[in-house]
C-alpha cells in the first residue's frame, strides 16, 4: 500500500500517475478530500503515533508526502513515523521562485510588525490559518485577505474581525490577468504570500504584481531536512517503480 499524504494539486497529479496501484490518500480537512473523487481517501489531521499506527493498519509499505511547502508538523511527523515503522519516505517539494523584489520574512510575527507600519491597501494571499496574526493590527481595515469560499474560512474570519468587504473568497489557482484585476479593483500596493511554488499560482500572483508596480511581502518557505525529496513527478513515480521491483 502506498500512503499519499495529500491535499495539494500536486498531490492529485501524482495520484493521478498511480492509478492502479494500491493506494491510499490522507488530506488534513475535507475540503481536500472532496477534491478526489473514487480514491480511498481519509480526512482526519495526525501527530506522530497516529502516523505510525495508520501505517501499521493500512499495511503501508511507502509514505509519499505531497502536502503542502508550509504543513511542516505533518511533513516532520511523517518523517519520524515512517522511520519508527522502517518504512521508506518520499517527500514532492515544489520548486522556490526566484524574486527580483520583495522583502522576505520567516516568522509570521516578524512579517506583521512590518506590514503594520505600511501605507496603503494590502492583499494577503495565506489562506485562514494565519488571520489571527492581523486581527489586532491597527491598519486592519486597509487589508484584504484571499481565501477559500468555505465554512471554516469565513468563520475564522469573522473571529479576527474581519469585515465582508474585506474578503476575496474565490478558489485559485488565479491568472495573471485576473490577478491584475483585482490588484487594480482594490488599489493593491502590497501583496503578502508564501513560497509556495509554481503549483499553486505563485509565478502569476508575482508576475502580475510585477506588471502592476505592487510589492510582494514573502513568508519564506521553512526549511527541513527530508531524507529524500524531489520537484519532479517523473522522480516520484520512478521511485516507485524501484521499490515495487526491489
Amino acid at each position: 500500500m502506498i500512503w499519499i499524504i495529500g491535499g495539494t494539486k500536486d498531490s492529485r497529479n501524482i495520484v493521478d500517475r498511480l492509478v492502479g496501484r494500491e493506494i491510499i490518500v490522507s488530506t488534513a480537512t475535507e475540503y481536500g478530500k472532496k477534491l478526489l473523487k473514487g480514491i480511498n481517501v481519509v480526512s482526519e489531521p495526525m501527530d506522530q503515533i497516529e502516523m505510525q499506527d495508520f501505517i501499521k493498519s493500512n499495511k503501508v509499505g511507502l509514505v509519499l508526502d505531497a502536502s503542502h511547502p508550509y504543513a511542516v508538523n505533518v511533513s516532520q511527523n511523517a518523517i519520524l513515523a515512517s522511520k519508527a515503522q522502517k518504512v521508506p519516505y518520499l517527500r514532492f517539494e515544489r520548486d522556490m521562485l526566484s524574486y527580483e523584489d520583495g522583502i522576505k520574512f520567516t516568522s509570521m510575527d516578524d512579517m506583521t510588525e512590518y506590514i503594520e507600519e505600511l501605507d496603503g491597501k494590502i492583499l494577503v494571499t495565506l489562506g485562514s490559518n494565519n488571520l489571527g496574526y492581523f486581527k489586532e493590527l491597527k491598519n486592519l481595515e486597509n487589508i484584504y485577505f484571499r481565501m477559500l469560499p468555505v465554512k471554516e474560512s469565513l468563520e475564522k474570519a469573522e473571529k479576527s474581525g474581519i469585515l465582508p468587504k474585506q474578503i476575496i473568497a474565490i478558489q485559485g489557482p488565479f491568472s495573471k490577468e485576473f490577478n491584475k484585476a483585482i490588484y487594480k479593483n482594490y488599489d493593491i500596493k502590497y501583496v503578502v504570500t508564501k513560497e509556495s511554488g509554481a503549483t499553486g499560482g505563485e509565478l502569476e500572483k508575482i508576475t502580475a504584481a510585477a506588471e502592476c508596480g505592487v510589492k510582494p511581502v514573502i513568508l519564506s518557505r521553512p526549511q527541513i531536512d527530508y531524507p529524500w525529496k524531489t520537484g519532479e513527478i517523473d522522480q516520484i513515480i520512478k521511485k516507485v517503480m524501484e521499490y515495487e521491483e526491489a
